[in-house]
Parts: C-alpha cells; sequence; structure tokens
C-alpha cells in the first residue's frame, strides 16, 4: 500500500473508532476522585484525537520530503503555522471536551440557562470547535501548499480506489460536524475548507493524481459539506 493511503487509512479508522466511541459505554462512566470528568472525554482526548494530530504530522512529514523542504524562510513559515495549528487543533479539542462534560452533566441541555451554564455551551461550541477548526485549517493549508510544490510521481492510478474509500469515510466525519451539530461552526469551516481545496485541485487538476492529499480533501470536503448543505436547508 501506498504510504500516503496508509496514513489515510489510518485517519478512517480514527475516524471509524471515534464515532464507535461515542456510542459506548465509555459515556456512562464517570472517573475519580469526585466524577471529575468521563471515561468519554478522557479517552477521546489522550487517545483518540492524539491519532488526528499525529497522523497530520506523518504527511507533513512525508510531503515535505523528511522536513527537507521545510528549510529557509518558507520552510520556517510553514513550520510555524503547521505548530500554531497543532497548538489551536489541541486547545480547541480540550476546551470543548471539558466543557461539553460540564454542560451535558450538569446543565440542561434543551435549554441553555443563564450563568455558568452559559459559558460552557460557548466554550464547548464556539471557542473550543472554533479554535479546533482553526487549527486544523492552518495545519490542511501547509500540507497543500508543500503538495503543490512537490507532486508526488509515485502516487499511480491503481492507488486511486483506496484514495477514494478512505476519502468517503473522512466526509462522514465532516457531515457530523456540519450538519448535525447544534450551531452552525462546523458548517462554517467546512464551507471555508471546501473552498480552500477546490484552489488547490483546480489549479493542479492536470496532476490531481500525483497529488494525492489535496485530491483526497477535495472529495472529503465537497462530499461532506454538500451533504450538510442539503439537511441544513431541507
Amino acid at each position: 500500500m501506498h504510504p500516503i493511503n496508509l496514513l489515510f487509512s489510518l485517519t478512517s479508522l480514527d475516524v471509524i473508532l471515534v464515532t464507535l466511541e461515542r456510542f459506548s459505554f465509555t459515556t456512562s462512566v464517570f472517573l475519580p476522585p469526585h466524577d471529575f470528568i468521563r471515561l468519554h472525554e478522557a479517552f477521546q482526548m489522550i487517545f483518540l484525537i492524539l491519532g488526528t494530530v499525529l497522523i497530520p504530522f506523518l504527511l507533513l512529514r512525508y510531503v515535505s520530503a523528511e522536513f527537507k523542504l521545510l528549510s529557509g524562510r518558507r520552510g520556517l513559515i510553514l513550520s510555524l503555522v503547521f505548530i500554531t495549528g497543532i497548538y489551536f487543533y489541541a486547545t480547541g479539542n480540550g476546551v470543548h471536551e471539558i466543557a461539553s462534560f460540564a454542560y451535558n452533566t450538569y446543565c440542561n441541555i434543551k435549554n441553555v440557562e443563564a450563568g455558568m451554564c452559559t459559558s460552557m455551551f460557548i466554550n464547548d461550541y464556539y471557542l473550543g470547535n472554533g479554535l479546533y477548526f482553526l487549527g486544523a485549517i492552518m495545519m490542511n493549508i501547509v500540507l497543500l501548499i508543500l503538495e503543490r510544490g512537490n507532486p508526488d510521481k509515485t502516487f499511480k492510478r491503481k492507488d486511486l480506489l483506496i484514495l477514494m474509500i478512505n476519502s468517503v469515510i473522512y466526509s462522514l466525519a465532516i457531515f457530523a460536524y456540519a450538519a448535525v451539530d447544534r450551531v452552525l461552526v462546523g458548517l462554517l469551516y467546512s464551507i471555508v475548507m471546501t473552498i480552500i481545496v477546490l484552489y488547490f485541485f483546480l489549479i493542479n487538476r492536470k496532476k490531481y493524481v500525483w497529488m494525492p492529499i489535496t485530491t483526497s480533501l477535495t472529495i472529503s470536503y465537497v462530499l461532506g459539506t454538500a451533504a450538510s448543505l442539503i439537511v441544513r436547508l431541507r
């Protein structure tokens, strides 16, 4: 299997695990002392979301020719953007998970009450998710820029099928945030990312086979966003 497909397959596995875990017994297990958090949030932060950071880093290593393309001023800027993206992504996820636990455990989730519950609602849906998505945009842009300057001629047409399957699976994660979330932050993120990836895809469309990251993200975000808009607007 091509290294890019292997990494995207690991991403698909992570997406499936995240989905299954949300419907598992972990959501009803509170951790000591004093039931400070559920096993669900702890498992998400410590293991599953960690995977969604490590895999983009490995993609960065691959698309930058083992970091050779990150030398010089341009490389330094791209590295700083990627690292900043990781920071926002991880911080946002942490804020989201902690606020989500408190809000869903101690508040009336059907009717946002003033005071602490409003604060937790905003931290959960807006601040946490907003930082999380901002970080994702920054990391993805770096990968798209690097791949544009370094097309992967080892990626062949025979590798496209696995790429497309993984892209469809990832589009389900985009759909989950953009279509059914309580607020529109996820939908706004998916629309912005769709515009970005379409731009990179269209200016390099003749080389799409050699640009698997760009092609995969384009498939995922176009499918996920289109389906989300249909659900939101119906």
